[in-house]
């Protein structure tokens, strides 16, 4: 007789409040905290890392990492909880506009912190009926431009650089930008001779009191403007971004924190200042030649890498720290990536290192400092700014260098 194999044993799971987790993982960031002074002292003591208290501390720093990434898988749910909602609400909502409408996901099981997905619904809710009243065509003259009747709406979540992005596109007719101007006109958001690049009017679309919207509807009427959904995705320390094609459709660009809690990051000096670059975002460091520095229209600095141009943004000079503009010629450049994919240098005067660092939010004063994205305690007990990679290349483009200028520089 053949003994047949044992079932496989069920999960055990046991139900914890969750504030209890969230007080283990406010305990975890203290022991990083206490961890990273121990590891300052015994560097300042001039202990060397073959050393027993050396290598026992590389035991520790191993230790804390572990129990890290433990605690906050605790916390850590797939996106699939707000996904499944949102078939019904396409429905409802292609049936209220008239519009056949399909409902296209992808990356459900992505997993990111429980508090960014309680709080993922409402802006997602939100851009997709935006993306079915305001971005998909009727049937009618879907087919007048070639197109399916049925429009598609895309939803999909993927992990990107140390973050969570969550793409909601569709395939209608993308931003009419003259349109969108003309009514940021009328309501005094611009004035009537700006002159904005195509981004900058998609963007007009996340100021407060915007709205393209002719009447008021169950989709278009419920008081919550694209301004409320930005104000919502920043408040998690995450951005929003649109990119639209006249004609072929939009895409709307969420890109949050895995977690609120620690981050991986590279101490550098600026001016002075101790700051924290985030690790993901960072692609490479090296010392720049002075040759390979040029100016466009003689102000704007780039560095030449790899055969291409990138913006050269001097942080200390951005964020005030320095207004001595020929620094330029020493320090060390990061070339870092954006979410957007867009590269540039990040130039500092010195980098000391990697680091795992605990986030502390900033006070409601310091929370919308332009480059800032939040703060940390290293071991030697100061304060240091965590940087807004993003921000502080948007901060520096201001004058965006188009080719010729480029080909000037070169």
């Amino acid at each position: 007789m053949q003994a047949t194999a044992p079932a496989a044993a069920a999960p055990v799971t046991i139900r914890v409040d969750l504030e209890r987790v969230d007080r283990l993982i406010n305990a975890v960031g203290e022991l990083v905290i206490q961890q990273a002074m121990l590891a300052q002292r015994v560097t300042e003591s001039g202990l060397t890392r073959s050393s027993d208290i050396g290598l026992g501390l590389e035991d520790l720093e191993l230790l804390t990492r572990e129990i890290q990434d433990s605690v906050m898988a605790i916390r850590a749910q797939p996106v699939k909880s707000v996904f499944q909602r949102m078939p019904r609400l396409v429905r409802e909502a292609a049936e209220a506009t008239g519009k056949k409408v399909k409902l296209v996901t992808s990356g459900e099981d992505t997993e990111v912190d429980k508090t960014v997905i309680e709080r993922l619904s409402d802006p997602i809710t939100h851009m997709l009926r935006n993306a079915i009243d305001h971005g998909l065509e009727g049937p009618e003259e879907r087919l007048a431009a070639g197109k399916p009747a049925e429009g598609t709406v895309r939803l999909a979540a993927l992990h990107r650089s140390g973050r969570i992005v969550i793409e909601i596109s569709d395939d209608g007719k993308g931003i009419n930008r003259p349109r969108v101007k003309g009514i940021a006109v009328e309501r005094g958001l611009i004035a009537e001779d700006a002159i904005l690049s195509d981004d900058e009017i998609d963007n007009l679309i996340f100021l407060p009191g915007f709205s393209t919207a002719t009447e008021v509807s169950d989709l278009s009427g419920r008081g919550v403007g694209m301004d409320v959904v930005r104000r919502s995705i920043q408040s998690l320390g995450g951005r929003i971004s649109i990119s639209s094609v006249p004609g072929r459709g939009s895409t709307f660009t969420l890109s949050l924190p895995l977690t609120l809690a620690v981050l991986d990051g590279m101490v550098v000096g600026a001016g002075e200042q101790t700051l924290v670059a985030p690790l993901a975002a960072i692609v490479e460091s090296l010392t720049p030649n002075e040759a390979d520095i040029h100016y466009v229209g003689g102000v704007d600095p780039v560095l030449r890498f790899r055969e291409a141009f990138v913006p050269l943004v001097d942080v200390a000079q951005v964020m005030g720290f320095r207004d001595d503009p020929t620094a330029l010629k020493g320090g060390v450049v990061m070339i870092v990536e954006t979410e957007s994919g867009q590269r540039a240098a990040l130039l500092v005067d010195a980098i000391h290192g990697q680091r795992q660092v605990v986030i502390k939010s900033l006070e409601s004063n310091y929370r919308h400092v332009e480059g800032v994205a939040a703060a940390t305690i290293l071991g030697d007990g100061r304060v240091a700014l965590i940087l807004d990679i993003d921000a502080l290349v948007t901060a520096k483009r201001s004058r965006t260098p188009s080719r010729s200028d480029l080909q000037m520089a070169s």
